[in-house]
């Protein structure tokens, strides 16, 4: 004949892979007065409790703060227990129920199966919608001008225009613009003086050179 015993093991919690044997009725929680004490902030006093019903083990939450879970759904009803569900008191301690069969004449018990914590996984960043870039076409150069051979058939102004240095050293090798005007203005002083003398009454000479010509004073 075969008997069945039922367990639980510590996954995540105070004391990682430690088994804690069902009786009929079993409870949990944080006080000392529990069959099964977990020392850990997120447990209750009295937290929860087992107990077997026709060879079937059941949990029970008993009005726990932070709460029973099931398979990751927290419970607020009696809730039949199968072999390998997952039982989580709080947020950070985790159980995994456990049923052992063995005979009536054996000598050894199974070992329970020690199960390593449950990796603790850092909660996802955030990662901003991707935005493709605008393409910018690349800026293009500018032209670079590169002045036809000189002939013949070009017309001179044609050629000065595309000859600016030659222009520009003409105007540098010729006479100043105010040494040109200044020229004019003397040569226009000098005929208009000219033509004044010729011009002049001989009273007038008498005057300027104070009688001293030939024939003056005149009478």
């Amino acid at each position: 004949m075969t008997a069945n015993s039922f367990q639980i093991t510590m996954r995540s919690g105070p004391v990682p892979g430690k088994s804690f044997p069902l009786k009929e009725e079993t409870s949990l929680g944080r006080d000392l007065v529990n069959d099964i004490v977990i020392s850990d902030p997120e447990v209750s006093r009295r937290h929860a409790r087992f107990y077997m019903q026709e060879e079937n083990v059941y949990i029970e939450d008993l009005g726990s703060t932070n709460g029973t879970f099931l398979n990751g759904e927290r419970i607020a009803t009696p809730q039949q227990l199968r072999k390998g569900d997952v039982i989580t008191f709080g947020e950070s301690v985790v159980m995994l129920f456990e049923k052992i069969t063995q005979g009536t004449d054996a000598t050894l018990v199974t070992p329970p199966v020690e199960y390593a914590p449950e990796p603790v996984y850092p909660p996802p960043t955030y990662q901003p919608p991707y935005e493709p870039e605008t393409y910018q076409p690349p800026a293009q150069p500018a032209p670079y001008y590169q002045p036809e051979p000189i002939g013949a058939d070009y017309d001179e102004d044609v050629v000065e225009a595309i000859r600016p240095e030659k222009r520009r050293k003409a105007k540098r090798e010729g006479l100043p613009t105010w040494m040109i005007v200044l020229i004019v203005a003397i040569v226009v002083i000098v005929c208009v003086i000219a033509v004044t003398l010729y011009f002049m009454p001989a009273a007038w000479w008498c005057a300027i050179t104070f009688d001293m010509l030939a024939g003056c004073p005149l009478p």
